[in-house]
Formats: structure tokens, C-alpha cells, sequence
């Protein structure tokens, strides 16, 4: 077996698995499952059993410095180092610094730099990289649960009888836990696997029920469905009455939402509606789990209440289901129970609760009034405050945010402008921006406790020894705050002193862990369900609807901008590689990044698999290899963690709009543009040439009815002003033009002239390339109504009025993307 060297918590995703290091019978030090831990049980993926052979690859050497960004690194000392950081923290002012943290963490490291920055620097200004990731579910939850916190275990996965993943591909980043799903399917046939995505993701191929969403659209499916339960009465009147509020204002706003509309918005067949409100109304137990498809969106929170709505109206918590947020770091539920985010205090405590500050000024030792009372900015916020400068200096802990960042180049610039602090175990690509790095410890070097998504807390002992010139994190506050003169808050020696105070301040807090001890864990806090009585920590004690209101993504996809972008991870590497990108059994198969697009889509741009393209959107563009899978139709999808050593981050291109409530930002949709790398040519056979031209005496009477019915269809789209005069103008040159091809084809120069003017009356309208096919299909369908012809004919006359349309619409296309180059360059 090996002589064991240390227990601990995996320290990739969120999952929480317990792992086991032993030094084997040749003295190599390996990763196995640590079969006594209560949450995960032994069970364990592919990505941590290298880290032992990788994790002193890429070292920062020592801290390094430099004034200005331009130079060349110079090695310094610690002492000098935190002397440089004093200095300039002495010279701003307090919201002149922003702190920018991580979910790798330990409790104890955040806890420490958390209190560091709100309670003696002054300041709010801080943020973890959850506000990427996690920030819509704990809105969500705070909204209708009033607090943050999974309601439930992953024990509820060993008798539920339906699983919904919904913006969750959990098969490759959450793999443990999915494992644990398959398992209940194989003993139990009869439960059922849902799958909310565009991408057929790993989870999508074991699922029973694929839905492939339009990306962004997910409140109006899940209002869709509560308008399901609630007309039909499938909803669990007795817990609505007994233990929510809010129950009709939330289903006024889902009546928006009947199916039929549902299914237009959301791009879905109006079956897959219903099926899965069957499955909600219907199960045993059902369980929803969701990650970054849906927290990633301008629209996250509300996404996140339309799930907990249904949840609430079919009573689902505890023995009937949970609604269950996947968290994708190792500590970002213990992050945020420290109050890691821009708001936060510990035990679940809030800076604008004027107790919660009173208790922590309190307990810190310091005067009233010390904490400020309004957040800080989100640090997508802060990005306009570091070009502008505003925020003059930047300190980044444990994270890579010049990978991860929205809207990169806007980012890059920031940092350009800014002093920039990086203190990491590894030189990142953040590096390039940095005036000081500072060397830290990380996994396996250092001890502290981390939360998994299920609430169990575990003890991480360290295995290995830390490279001498490297400090905890919390270590390196602490010598900052002895210099700035704060030295007796910050007396701490060991990471077991920080845990014993900060346990302290959850007493009597739903996630109280004040009596708990490192040798206690790994425990869970809350039990096994957070509300077994069903009593909430809202001001009435009970759950609350929200009504969820739908808004579209803040990109609008128009030509050239018309394929929408998501992004996410795959399935060996996490995050920006730091560590799995140095593992060869890891990089294997994914050795470099890629962009996957939907067939047909790479046909009518003329790519092939493993073809090499430009992509862009309105904030950059990137070169990247394209592959062809199964994704749904007008969606595309690129993994976010390859670094600038692969020569372009996919964030270059993606939104940094944000979530109005939650402040996320919209990482999972963004209009990009992919240039045609062959042109699709666009023939008409003889054969159908001749049908036309035969049958063309019975329909010219009633060609012009057919024709305005075809452009008719559009009103349905959105393009409101396709009737009056611009209705008649485009039907009286369209039926002019099919004369000219049908019966006086060579009249070129008035072809050309009535192409230029009906492609003009397009622009005006806006009217987009994707609209082609509906035009020329709902024209289709109007000949075989009017007019008595074979089916075969009816079609000749639909290619021949789409070969016309093609035409048009490479002058639509043409002058779309001459405008799109003329904004982009003003």
C-alpha cells in the first residue's frame, strides 16, 4: 500500500474529493482516493495523480521587481518586498487598491487577507475569481433561500429517480460526482438523465433527454415549465402555502412563457417543454444541477431563481429533490463563508448589515465605522477604474485573471496601467504584467481547510516540502500588516491559530463550524439537508418566489457578428493549466486549443476539421484551429484556458457585460465572426430551371402573393417594419426578378440594378443572412398553398427563389461586414 504522507481535498474542482498521498515502494510520492472520506469515498479523476511530478515546474524563483513595466525582473528580498507594498499602500488611498483572490485558497488565507483588507487597509475593493463563476448562484440562492448554501448532499443522488444538468457538462468538470449519477442509473434503469446545453457534451451522450438551448436562454425554458405545472396543477400546494411566498407574482411572469413562445426563443421542439415539466412534476426525487452555463450570463441570476422557482412549486428540497449549484474551484464555498467577494464578512455576513459590521469591527478589535458600509466594485467594474486611474494599484493572489478575464485586450490594457501585484507559486501569464511577484506556497506545501460543493469541510496536510523562498499567503499579509504597523491583529504562526479565530465568528450562523477542530474533519456543516425543518433565514422564515425575468444576452448576434460564442473547460485540464499543462497524460488529445462548430455551419463557410481560422468578435480576434462536431446549429464553443503561450486566449474575444444583480460576467455568450474560407458557389440545374420556366404562366398571377407571404415571415423574427411600403417594394422587385431570370435572362444590367435595391431595403430593415433560408422557405410553403403543383415543382420554384435571395444577400453580407471594420477602426 504505501506509507501514507497526508490526507486532503483534491485542489481542482469543486467536488471536494478526498485524496490519500502515499510514498510508494520506489519512493515515488502518488495520488489515490481516499476511501474514508464521507464525500467522495476513494472515488477520483484523472487530474490530480500527476500534480506530484508537476508541481515544482514554472516556480517563481524569488520575488522579482520592477518599477517599470518595460524593464527586466530584478531579484529583490522578502524585506524589501514588503517594504515596496507598505510603501504604496501608505500612499493611496484606500480605494485606490483593489485585491483580486482566489478560490484555490485555503479558508484560513482568505480569512487572513479578507480581514487585511476590510478591516485596516479600508476597503471593500476586493474580489475572488467566484465573481466569474459562482457569484449568479449565490444570488440566487440568497434571493430565494436567504442565504447561500447547496440545500442539499450528494447523498440525495443515491435515491433520486431524475437528474438535470443544466448548463453543467459535470461528465468532464465535475467527473466524481457524475460518476456517482451514472451509478444510481445503473441500479436504478428507470431514472432519468436530463441534459440543458447547446454543445452534445460527454454528460449529453449518457443522458436520456438532450435539450440543446439556445445559449442565454434558459429563464424563458424554465419559466416555460412552471407555466406547465401551474396550469396543469401539478404543483405541491401544501409546501407552497405552508413554506414560500411570492408563488403567483413569480407565475404571472412565467404565463409570459407558454410553450410555443418558449420554444421559438429557446430554439427547442416544443416536446422537450413538456417532457421535462413530466419529469419535474412526475418523479420521486429530482435533482437539478447547474454550473457556468448558467451563472456565466447577463441574465445568471435570473436563470438560477426560474430553476429554484420550480423547485419551490413542486415542493422538491430534501427527501423530494434539490436544486443543486456545482461549484467549479476547490475552496469557493469556503471563500465565500469568509466573505471573499466585494460584500462579504465572515460566517455568511454582508457589509451593508450594519450588525454584521458591528460584530466584526468587534471582534477585530477596531472603532465603529471602520468597515465601510457600501461593496466594493466587482473587478469587472474595476477595469475601467484601472484605465482611467482611479484604482492605482492591483494585488492578484493565486489566480491568473490575464487568461480568464472577459474582453481581454480591454483587460490587458488595464494592467498595463496599473501597479501590479502577483503573487502566486507559479509564473503565469499575469507575470507579464506584473511590477512584483511575490513566491507562494500552494497544495500540498501548506496546511488548511476547504469546503467542497456538499459543505464538507477538509483538513489538507502538507506532503511536500516548500521551496525555501516561497510563504504561505497568509504569511505574506501578515508580514505586510506588521510593516504597516497592524502587527498585534496579526499575530498568527501557524494556520491552525487563524482557523480557531475564524471559526469563532460562525457561531449560531447557518454554516457554523465554531466547535469543530482540525482533527474533526473532513465533516459536513448543516447536516445532510440545510432546511430539514423547512424554516429558511428570511425575515418570514419562509422560501420566496421570484419572478424571473428574461432578458436577451447583451451581444446581439448580427452579421457579421451571427455565430454565438461559449466557452468552457475540457476534460483533463482545469482552469489555465498552470499545473495540468505541464502533465504529457493530460495533454494528451488536448495539447492545443480549438474552436467547435456545427456542420453545417462549417460547410456554408467552407471548413474542414482541423482547419486553421480567424475568428473575431467587436474585441479582438484570435487564430485557432476548427473542429466539427455536434453542437447545435449558429453556436460555437472553445475551451478559456489555454494562456498566451498558445498565442490567443479565447477571452480575447467574449463579452464583459455583467449580470445587473449578481455583477457576473456574460463569459458564455458573445457574437463573434468567422470568415468563409471557401465561398459556397450557389448553382441552379437546367432541370429545375425548366420547371420553373414551364409552370411559370399558372403562377404568374398569384407569384407576387407568394412572394410577399414569404417575406411576411419575418414579423415573426423581429423585424417589425417588413410591411407597408417597404412590403410592397420588396415583393414588386422580387417578382421582377424571378421574371427577369425566368423569362428574359439576359437582361443582367436591370438583374443587377433590382439586386443592389431589394439588398439596400434589406439593410434598412437589418434584416440579417440567417433570415435567407426563412424567407425562402416560408416562400416555398406559400406556392404550395396558392397554387396546385406537383411537390417537386413547388420545391424547384423554393431553390429557385433561394438561388435569387444568395445573390442578395452577399451584397447584405458584404456591406455588413464593411461596417463592422469601420466601427471597429473608429
Amino acid at each position: 500500500m504505501g506509507e501514507v504522507l497526508a490526507t486532503a481535498q483534491c485542489p481542482y474542482c469543486g467536488v471536494g474529493c478526498g485524496l490519500e498521498i502515499f510514498r510508494d515502494k520506489k519512493g515515488r510520492i502518488k495520488i489515490r482516493g481516499d476511501k474514508s472520506h464521507p464525500a467522495t469515498k476513494g472515488d477520483l479523476c484523472l487530474k490530480p495523480i500527476p500534480y506530484p511530478k508537476v508541481m515544482d515546474i514554472g516556480r517563481v524563483p524569488f520575488p522579482l521587481y520592477r518599477e517599470n513595466k518595460k524593464d527586466q525582473f530584478r531579484q529583490i528580498s522578502w524585506e524589501e518586498a514588503v517594504r515596496i507594498i507598505a510603501e504604496k499602500l501608505k500612499e493611496n488611498q484606500p480605494d485606490e487598491n483593489y485585491f483580486y483572490i482566489s478560490g484555490q485558497l485555503t479558508t484560513e488565507d482568505s480569512y487572513v487577507i479578507n480581514k487585511f483588507v476590510k478591516g485596516f487597509v479600508k476597503t471593500n475593493n476586493i474580489d475572488a475569481n467566484s465573481r466569474l463563476c459562482m457569484a449568479s448562484a449565490v444570488m440566487g440562492y440568497k434571493l430565494a433561500f436567504g442565504s447561500d448554501g447547496p440545500p442539499g448532499s450528494y447523498e440525495d443522488i443515491d435515491d433520486a429517480d431524475a437528474f438535470v444538468f443544466a448548463g453543467s457538462n459535470a461528465a468532464w468538470a465535475h467527473p466524481v460526482l457524475f460518476k456517482r449519477v451514472l451509478n444510481r442509473k445503473k441500479e436504478y434503469p428507470d431514472a432519468k438523465i436530463v441534459v440543458i446545453d447547446p454543445v452534445f457534451t460527454a454528460t449529453a451522450e449518457k443522458a436520456d433527454l438532450w435539450i440543446d438551448i439556445k445559449p442565454g436562454t434558459d429563464t424563458v425554458l424554465f419559466n416555460s415549465i412552471l407555466h406547465i405545472l401551474h396550469k396543469k396543477g401539478w404543483i405541491d400546494y401544501d409546501f407552497i402555502g405552508k413554506h414560500t411566498e411570492g408563488f403567483m407574482e413569480a407565475v404571472k411572469e412565467a404565463d409570459k412563457y407558454p410553450p410555443e413562445v418558449a420554444s421559438k426563443i429557446c430554439q427547442v421542439k416544443e416536446s422537450k417543454i413538456y417532457k421535462l415539466a413530466e419529469i419535474y412534476a412526475f418523479s420521486k426525487k429530482v435533482l437539478s444541477f447547474w454550473t457556468m452555463g448558467f451563472n456565466q450570463s447577463s441574465n445568471g441570476t435570473m436563470k438560477n431563481l426560474s430553476l429554484i422557482n420550480v423547485h419551490l412549486a413542486t415542493g422538491r428540497l430534501n427527501e423530494k429533490g434539490c436544486p443543486f449549484s456545482l461549484t467549479g474551484q476547490p475552496n469557493a464555498m469556503g471563500g465565500r463563508e469568509v466573505g471573499y467577494l466585494v460584500n462579504g464578512l465572515p460566517g455568511y455576513r454582508d457589509v451593508r448589515n450594519p450588525d454584521d459590521r458591528r460584530f466584526m469591527e468587534e471582534y477585530w478589535g477596531l472603532p465603529e465605522g471602520s468597515i465601510k458600509e457600501k461593496p466594493g466594485q466587482t473587478i469587472v467594474e474595476a477595469v475601467d477604474g484601472m484605465i482611467n486611474g482611479e484604482i492605482k494599484l492591483l494585488w492578484i493572489v493565486c489566480t491568473n485573471p490575464a487568461v480568464t478575464m472577459p474582453n481581454l485586450n480591454k483587460f490587458w490594457k488595464a494592467l498595463r496601467n496599473t501597479f501590479v501585484i502577483v503573487q502566486d507559486a507559479y509564473l503565469t501569464d499575469s507575470v507579464d504584467y506584473a511590477n512584483l511577484v511575490l513566491p507562494a506556497t500552494q497544495w500540498g506545501e501548506k496546511e488548511g481547510v476547504m469546503t467542497g460543493s456538499d459543505r464538507t469541510v477538509t483538513y489538507n496536510r502538507p506532503f511536500a516540502e516548500a521551496p525555501p523562498q516561497c510563504k504561505h499567503d497568509w504569511e505574506i499579509f501578515c508580514m505586510v500588516a506588521k510593516e504597516m504597523g497592524w502587527g498585534e491583529a496579526f499575530p498568527y504562526s501557524s494556520s491552525e491559530e487563524i482557523f480557531n479565530e475564524y471559526k469563532k465568528t460562525t457561531e449560531g450562523r447557518l454554516c457554523d463550524i465554531s466547535k469543530w477542530n482540525y482533527k474533526d474533519l473532513p465533516k459536513q456543516w448543516g447536516g445532510k439537508w440545510l432546511y430539514p425543518d423547512k424554516r429558511f433565514p428570511t425575515p418570514s422564515g419562509k422560501a420566496k418566489f421570484n419572478p424571473a425575468v428574461y432578458s436577451e444576452p447583451a451581444d446581439r448576434l448580427e452579421y457579421p457578428y451571427s455565430i454565438a460564442l461559449t466557452t468552457g473547460r475540457t476534460k483533463k485540464q482545469w482552469h489555465t493549466m498552470t499545473r495540468t499543462g505541464k502533465a504529457h497524460e493530460l495533454l494528451r488529445d488536448e495539447a492545443e486549443p480549438f474552436i467547435l462548430l456545427n456542420d453545417e455551419d462549417a460547410f456554408e463557410l467552407g471548413i474542414f476539421d482541423n482547419d486553421y481560422i480567424n475568428v473575431r468578435s467587436t474585441r479582438g480576434q484570435i487564430y485557432i484551429k476548427a473542429k466539427i462536431g455536434k453542437i447545435k446549429k449558429g453556436v460555437a464553443f472553445a475551451p478559456f484556458g489555454y494562456g498566451k503561450i498558445y498565442h490567443f486566449p479565447s477571452n480575447i474575444l467574449v463579452s464583459d457585460a455583467i449580470d445587473p444583480v449578481s455583477k457576473e460576467p456574460e463569459l458564455k455568450f458573445s457574437a463573434i465572426y468567422i470568415k468563409a474560407k471557401k465561398k459556397r458557389i450557389y448553382r441552379l440545374s437546367d432541370e429545375i430551371y425548366q420547371k420553373v420556366k414551364q409552370t411559370f404562366p399558372e403562377v404568374k398571377n398569384f407569384l407576387d402573393e407568394a412572394i410577399e407571404r414569404g417575406y411576411r415571415c419575418l414579423s415573426l423574427e423581429g423585424v417589425e417594419k417588413i410591411k407597408g411600403d417597404f412590403l410592397k417594394d420588396l415583393t414588386e422587385k422580387m417578382r421582377e426578378l424571378m421574371d427577369i431570370f425566368i423569362n428574359n435572362p439576359t437582361d443582367w444590367e436591370r438583374a443587377t440594378l433590382l439586386n443592389e435595391e431589394i439588398a439596400q431595403i434589406y439593410i434598412k430593415l437589418r434584416i440579417q443572412p440567417y433570415h435567407q433560408q426563412l424567407i425562402s422557405r416560408s416562400f416555398g410553403k406559400a406556392v404550395g398553398d396558392i397554387f396546385d403543383l406537383p411537390e417537386d415543382v413547388s420545391q424547384a420554384w423554393e431553390y429557385t427563389h433561394e438561388f435569387l435571395a444568395h445573390g442578395i444577400f452577399e451584397l447584405v453580407k458584404k456591406h455588413y461586414e464593411e461596417e463592422a471594420v469601420k466601427k471597429n477602426t473608429e
